[in-house]
């Protein structure tokens, strides 16, 4: 008899037990796919936004297992764009049809990712979070709510690059642009001009180049023309590999009294260009306004450590975290549902502020359906109707005569 009691109190335990346990709460499977430039002038800032993006999707389907929340966020393929429209259409449409993604991260570019959502994620319906497209023109884009980005507009730049020219030359010299003709170059190239003659100075020359050009002497020729006491110049390296000499051969040209981009922002590039072309100069770059950016970078590092570090990497990780989350919100992996669940995650209609840190949190959060903020490594989005991520942080660095990049903290311009 007492045997009997044992074995039936045992039962009644383990029972107990069971039944405390918390069900697994419903989940979605979300499939993933990455365009950036593997190869090319722009292979390092692309190599490292799609080690980045791999890394949130492994971090997330961590936090769901701890947050017992079915399913997988996974990046199922990564193409090579070349920073190149062309091949961005290529990529897009093979990541849609053949690999059978419900979302995308990337491009890099902005051209790339005019093209990419004009010619194949907006008419099929997928939703796109580009990693460092900053054309204005994105802004207005008709995408059906389906384009996305996780990195500052450049009609914030443009005003940052005004400004620092201002304060080291002065509001009346002489300016001259020089961008390549894409997307990216003109609309940047055109916020320069307005802002610069909005503050009473002078515009010299505007010379837009085709960035297929075999050689860019004639292009230089009339950037220098006219002595102008100061250029801003908006090209990627691979193009400016080639405009740099073609600006020293004609000996009017100086470093010193140039400006750049973020493109340029990167020690491996200058030397890839040549330090003697690049010392000296200036330029402006977006920083993250996220949190815990150094222990992100460790955490990155310790995971993918033969990752080369580019200052935008952190945006590819929150462009997928941010992806998983509103799949896991919306309890849905289609874009329609995510594109709305976006809003609420990061932070568009307010909730509780919920740190990269503490991703089980994040998803505990989007299962429940709730709206909350993420804050991100590089971002904290509050994706606005437009798809843009709110507010942006920019630096200006220069370049010393033995190619190191530096920058002031004192200087960063916020908005």
């Amino acid at each position: 008899m007492k045997a009997k009691y044992v074995i039936l109190a045992s039962a009644v335990a383990s029972a107990l037990v069971v039944g405390s346990l918390p069900a697994q709460a419903a989940g979605v499977d979300m499939r993933i796919g990455t365009i950036h430039p593997l190869t090319g002038g722009n292979a390092d800032y692309g190599i490292g936004l799609t080690s980045a993006a791999e890394f949130g999707a492994e971090q997330v389907t961590k936090a769901m297992k701890k947050a017992n929340v079915a399913g997988t966020c996974k990046i199922v393929a990564s193409e090579d764009d070349q920073a190149t429209p062309a091949l961005a259409v290529e990529a897009a449409t093979k990541l849609v049809k053949s690999n059978k993604v419900n979302a995308i991260v990337g491009p890099l570019t902005s051209g790339s990712t005019v093209s990419a959502a004009q010619s194949v994620t907006v008419p099929n319906n997928v939703v796109m979070i580009a990693t460092a497209a900053s054309s204005p023109t994105i802004t207005k884009f008709a995408d059906k709510d389906l384009l996305f980005r996780t990195y500052p507009s450049d009609a914030f730049q443009g005003k940052v690059i005004v400004a620092a020219v201002q304060k080291k030359f002065g509001k009346t010299v002489t300016l001259s642009i020089g961008a390549r003709n894409d997307s990216f170059g003109t609309a940047l190239a055109n916020v320069v001009t307005n802002e610069w003659v909005k503050g009473g100075g002078d515009i010299g020359r505007k010379v837009l180049w085709n960035p297929e050009n075999a050689t860019f002497d004639s292009e230089a020729k009339l950037l220098t023309e006219g002595s102008p006491d100061v250029w801003v110049i908006v090209d990627f390296p691979d193009t400016f590999a080639k405009v740099g000499p073609a600006l020293v051969r004609t000996g009017n040209w100086d470093p010193k009294k140039t400006f750049f981009t973020e493109a340029m922002y990167n020690e491996d590039v200058i030397k890839t260009i040549g330090v003697d072309i690049m010392a000296g100069a200036s330029g402006t770059a977006a920083k993250s306004i996220g949190v815990k950016a150094d222990k992100w970078k460790a955490d990155r590092k310790a995971a993918k450590p033969s990752t080369k570090e580019t200052f935008v990497d952190a945006s590819g990780y929150d462009a997928t975290v941010l992806l998983c989350l509103a799949a896991i919100h919306g309890k849905s992996n289609k874009s329609s549902v995510i594109s709305k669940s976006l809003r609420a995650v990061s932070g568009a209609k307010g909730g509780k502020n919920i740190p990269w840190t503490k991703l089980k949190k994040a998803v505990k959060a989007a299962a429940a359906g709730k709206s909350f903020t993420y804050q991100g490594a590089w971002t904290t989005a509050k994706f606005d109707e437009a798809g843009d991520s709110s507010g942006a942080l920019f630096r200006v660095y220069k370049v010393a005569a033995d190619g190191k990049i530096s920058s002031n903290d004192a200087e960063d311009v916020r908005f």
